[in-house]
C-alpha cells in the first residue's frame, strides 16, 4: 500500500506544534486511523472519534481528512471516504493524493493524471504528466517522460513548460524551489517559471517531507526567511529576493518563531534574524521554542534533557531521558531517566501524566497525544493523562506525525497511462533499422570492430540501451560466424574476417519497464492496426523483411524474431 508504515518507536520531533504555516497538515482530527487486528489475522484501519471514542469507516487502510474526504487504500485500489463513511467514487483509483482548496488529482486503471472535483467529477486530464504533487495556492508541479518538471493550474492550464530537474512539492506564497538542469543547484522561480533567486546553491529550505517542512519550507518562503546551503556546506538565509540575511556560518538552521534555531559544529544555540547569537551553542540536542517560552534540550554534561527559556537559562533542570517541546496546551512530553518510561510535565516540571507509557506521540491535535502502553497497545490521552480514546488498538498510521511536519496524506500520485501507439511506434522503427545484411553492414549500423564477433560464431548482442525509462531495447544477430580459420601449423589457429557473411537473423527484445509492464497487449494491438497479422504463426508481415515472430513475455514485454530478405 502507498503509506501504510506504522508507528514503532518514540523520537523527539524537531518539527513539532506551532509557528510554521498549515501546509499539507489537516486540523481536521475528530476522526483518526488507527490500525486493529483481524481476529482472522492480519489487521485493518479503524476511524475513531476523538470525542467519544467511537468508530466506523472500518477499511484495509486510511489516512486523514483533508477538505472533507480522507484517502483510503484497498486491495482493488485508492479512493477517498467522508465522514459518513461513504466513498466518493464506484471504482477504485489506481493512485490519488489529497484534497486541497477542493481538487485532488485521481488515477483510474491505464489512465492519466486527473484532476477531479469533491463530488468526484473530472475537470482535466494532464495526460503529458508522468507524475504530479496536490495543488496548493492553484497550482501543481508535474514531471513529464523527461523528467522534468513544470506546473499546471486548477483549470488544467500549463503556465510553466517543463523545464526543471527538480522542485520542491508545493508553492508557497508564489515561490517555489528549482533545480536547474544539468546544475545540480537550486534556485527559487515564481509563478510564471521565472527565476527570482538564481540556482546557485546546493540545498534551499527542506523538502524532506517528514520533519522540519512547516518551518524551514512553508514558514520560510511565506516570510522571506529561507535557509540556504552554499558549496561550502554552511547555511545562511536569503529573503525572498535572494539577499543574504544570514551569511552561511552554520551546520543546519530551522526557523523558530521570529527567530533561528541553528547547529554549530555538534552544539545548537539560537540567532536572532540577523545572526546574532541570543543563546550560546552549548546543548547537544535540541526542540523549538515554537510557541512555547521554554524548549527542550539536552545538556552535553549529563547527558539528560530539560528546558531553558529564551535566555538559556534553566527553567526545568536537566533530568529526564527524552523529551519533546511544549504543546499550546501547555504540557510537554519526557521520558523518564529511571524507568524510561514517559509522561508529560507542566512549565513548572511537575508531572502532569505520571510516567507510563512505552511511548508518547504529538499528531497535531492541541491537547491530545498518541500514546503506547505498556502492552504495545495505542490509545489517545488529553492533557491530563485521561483517555480520550481507550488503548484498544495495535498499531497507528505514520500519518499522524507527518502531519505534525506538515505533509500528513499521500500528496504525490504517478500517472497510469501508457501511450501504447508511441510505444508501438518506437519498436516499429527499431525493427525497421533492422537494414544491416553482412558483417560490414553491421560494423557500420552499430560501430563495431572486428574484434566485436565472436569467433566461435553464434549469437552476438549488437544494442542493449534504454530508449526511454519504460523501454529498454536489445538487439542480437543470430547464427552468426564471420571468421574463417586455418590452423597455424602448431595447436592453434589463423582467423580471417570475413566482412560479406550474410546476416539473416535478429532478435529484438522490448523490455517494458514499470507501469508499461501491463501494456503488452495495447502495444501488440497497435502494431496490428498497422500491420497484417497471423494469429497462428505469431507472425507481422511488416514489408522488407521474410518474417518477424512476436511473443509476448510475462514479465512485461515482447520478443521479435526477425528474418531478413
Amino acid at each position: 500500500m502507498k503509506t501504510k508504515n506504522l508507528l514503532i518507536a518514540a523520537a523527539c520531533l524537531a518539527a513539532g506544534c506551532g509557528g510554521g504555516g498549515d501546509a499539507w497538515r489537516t486540523t481536521d482530527l475528530t476522526y483518526i486511523p488507527l490500525v486493529a487486528d483481524d481476529p482472522e489475522g492480519g489487521e485493518y484501519t479503524v476511524y475513531v472519534d476523538t470525542r467519544n471514542g467511537k468508530t466506523g469507516g472500518n477499511v484495509p487502510w486510511g489516512g486523514l481528512f483533508f477538505d472533507g474526504y480522507a484517502v483510503v487504500e484497498s486491495a482493488d485500489g485508492m479512493n477517498f471516504i467522508d465522514r459518513n463513511w461513504n466513498m466518493l467514487a464506484e471504482t477504485c483509483f489506481r493512485d490519488v493524493t489529497i484534497f486541497d482548496d477542493g481538487v485532488a488529482w485521481a488515477v483510474r486503471p491505464g489512465g492519466p493524471l486527473e484532476a477531479i472535483d469533491r463530488r468526484g467529477r473530472p475537470l482535466f486530464e494532464l495526460r503529458q504528466a508522468e507524475a504530479a504533487c496536490a495543488f496548493h495556492e492553484g497550482l501543481a508541479v508535474f514531471t513529464d517522460a523527461k523528467g522534468l518538471w513544470g506546473v499546471v493550474d486548477k483549470k488544467g492550464r500549463v503556465v510553466v513548460e517543463p523545464v526543471w530537474a527538480e522542485t520542491g512539492p508545493m508553492y508557497v506564497g508564489g515561490l517555489i524551489p528549482v533545480k536547474e538542469a544539468g546544475t545540480d543547484l537550486w534556485g527559487i522561480a515564481d509563478t510564471k517559471g521565472e527565476l527570482v533567486v538564481a540556482c546557485k546553491y546546493e540545498e534551499i529550505g527542506t523538502t524532506d517531507c517528514e520533519e522540519g517542512f512547516r518551518f524551514n519550507y512553508v514558514q520560510a518562503l511565506r516570510e522571506g526567511r529561507i535557509p540556504v546551503c552554499d558549496a561550502s556546506g554552511k547555511w545562511g538565509v536569503i529573503d525572498r529576493k535572494g539577499n543574504l540575511q544570514i551569511n552561511p556560518q552554520f551546520d543546519g538552521i530551522t526557523l523558530d518563531g521570529k527567530n533561528y534555531l541553528f547547529c554549530k559544529g555538534r552544539n545548537y544555540g539560537w540567532c536572532d534574524r540577523d545572526g546574532k547569537y541570543l543563546i550560546n551553542p552549548r546543548y547537544s540536542d535540541a526542540c523549538l521554542f515554537a510557541e512555547s517560552d521554554l524548549a527542550a534540550v539536552r545538556d552535553g554534561d549529563t547527558d539528560r534533557w530539560g528546558f531553558i527559556d529564551k535566555k538559556g537559562e534553566w527553567a526545568i533542570e536537566p533530568q529526564f531521558r527524552q523529551a519533546m517541546q511544549f504543546l499550546p496546551c501547555g504540557v510537554a512530553p519526557v521520558r523518564d531517566a529511571g524507568s524510561r518510561d514517559w509522561g508529560a510535565v507542566d512549565k513548572h516540571g511537575k508531572y502532569v501524566v505520571n510516567p507510563q507509557f512505552r511511548s508518547i506521540y504529538e499528531y497535531g491535535a492541541d491537547d491530545r497525544l498518541l500514546v503506547f502502553d505498556q502492552t504495545g497497545s495505542v490509545g489517545v490521552i488529553d492533557a491530563r493523562g485521561k483517555y480520550i480514546v481507550a488503548p484498544d488498538y495495535s498499531n497507528a498510521s505514520v500519518v499522524l506525525t507527518r502531519n505534525v511536519s506538515g505533509i500528513g496524506g499521500p500528496y504525490k500520485a504517478a500517472s497510469d497511462f501508457v501511450d501504447t501507439e508511441a510505444l508501438a511506434e518506437l519498436i516499429d522503427a527499431k525493427i525497421r533499422s533492422l537494414k544491416a545484411t553482412t558483417a560490414a553492414g553491421l560494423q557500420v549500423a552499430y560501430g563495431l570492430k572486428e574484434s566485436r564477433f565472436p569467433r566461435s560464431g553464434g549469437d552476438m548482442t549488437v544494442y542493449n540501451a534504454e530508449e526511454t525509462p519504460l523501454v529498454h531495447c536489445k538487439i542480437c544477430v543470430t547464427g552468426l560466424n564471420a571468421w574463417s580459420r586455418t590452423s597455424d601449423g602448431w595447436f592453434g589457429y589463423n582467423y580471417t574476417f570475413l566482412p560479406d557473411t550474410p546476416v539473416k537473423s535478429y532478435t529484438l527484445t522490448a523490455e517494458f519497464r514499470g507501469k508499461a509492464s501491463r501494456s503488452v497487449g495495447g502495444v501488440m494491438e497497435a502494431m496490428k492496426r498497422k500491420y497484417a497479422y497471423d494469429q497462428e504463426r505469431s507472425a507481422f508481415a511488416i514489408p522488407g523483411y521474410a518474417q518477424v515472430l512476436a511473443f509476448p513475455v510475462a514479465n512485461g514485454g515482447i520478443v521479435f524474431h526477425v528474418k531478413t530478405e
